[in-house]
């Protein structure tokens, strides 16, 4: 009921994930993301915090094991410097990444909704985007145990996305199955389901945009990849 995405009454997190189709409808009927939005802010700002000592190892030891070594006291001053640097960009980034995608996600769903035709407020859409970020954040939860558990020099290599399954460490396929994390597509699902719920339509249509969209943007990240990382690199 709050216009301006304040608290309300209606399914939690887990309904959302177990009964998105009832759930997304009983969001859409009474739109409001700010509660939820803060709560799944925090706890990525959470785990960004639990990854600080970490990502400060890891900044260290990439600094002395750069192959272009620093003279000794230039990097006696960086390592003094860049490790927290890093740890507190960690964290800004933990709090600032879910809002951005909430935003991209929320934009692209009003494109669907202008195209076809159905007039869809865009606080219904963001509430929708915050609510099927669920998978998302829940893949991050998994990665981050992964990372606090990996050695330092394989903290970068730590993947959720199918290419953690490739013989190969480089090349199109393998950069293309790095953007294949079954946890993305669960959320583009629930951002389908929601979407669909909000534009008063069946979900097949939003799904598929949706992953026709992460389908290009993945082979067109892969291409790239591809052209910018030379046979032998990886």
């Amino acid at each position: 009921m709050s216009e301006n995405g304040g608290a309300r009454s209606g399914p939690g997190f887990w309904q959302v994930l177990v009964g998105p189709g009832k759930a997304f409808a009983e969001i859409v009927a009474e739109p409001s993301f700010l509660k939820p939005g803060l709560i799944l802010c925090g706890l990525n700002v959470l785990a960004g915090i639990v990854l600080i000592r970490k990502i400060q190892a890891v900044t260290a030891w990439l600094l002395t094991n750069n192959p272009a070594q620093l003279p000794p006291e230039q990097l006696e001053q960086t390592l003094a410097i860049a490790p927290k640097a890093a740890a507190v960009a960690s964290v800004a980034s933990a709090a600032a990444a879910p809002w951005v995608v909430w935003l991209v996600i929320a934009a692209l769903l009003k494109l669907y909704a202008v195209f076809s035709t159905r007039e869809t407020p865009f606080k219904t859409l963001f509430t929708v985007a915050v609510y099927g970020y669920l998978p998302v954040f829940l893949g991050g939860v998994v990665k981050t145990a992964l990372l606090l558990s990996a050695p330092v020099e394989n903290f970068y290599r730590v993947s959720l996305s199918l290419a953690a399954f490739s013989p190969a460490q480089g090349g199109f396929l393998y950069f293309f199955l790095s953007q294949c994390n079954p946890f993305t597509w669960w959320g583009l699902i629930l951002w389908g389901i929601g979407g669909a719920a909000a534009m008063k339509t069946r979900p097949g249509g939003p799904i598929a945009y949706l992953f026709a969209l992460w389908a290009a943007g993945a082979l067109l990240t892969a291409t790239l990849a591809a052209i910018k990382t030379p046979a032998g690199m990886m």
